[in-house]
């Protein structure tokens, strides 16, 4: 969970914002920018560096990278899925399958 005391937060952010900061100038100043590969290396790079490799440790890094995911999609990605659907209406669940071939079990 990235809910750490704010002690830590403040020791970190900082040095967040800096590489932020950082992939903010490459997005502007290069035309080729891959921002999302940018953002990739240093996320590896940090893995990279805090992990060696052993079956623990990939499983370890994993799982951190599957609990960020989730969370992400619970904190950002939901509540924007959850308001589009209140603003353009549901995708109709109620769809004669007949008419294109598919009958319903």
């Amino acid at each position: 969970m990235p809910y750490i005391t704010q002690n830590k937060r403040n020791q970190l952010d900082p040095l967040i914002n800096q590489m932020r900061d950082e992939l903010v100038k490459l997005a502007t100043y290069d035309r080729d920018n891959n921002f999302e590969g940018n953002l990739n290396y240093i996320i590896t790079r940090l893995i990279r560096l805090c992990y060696i490799t052993s079956y623990a440790n990939i499983n370890d890094v994993i799982g951190m990278l599957e609990c960020v995911k989730l969370e992400h999609y619970r904190t950002i990605a939901a509540p924007y899925e959850d308001q589009k659907c209140h603003d353009n209406g549901d995708v109709d669940n109620n769809i004669d399958m007949s008419r294109i071939g598919i009958q319903k079990l």
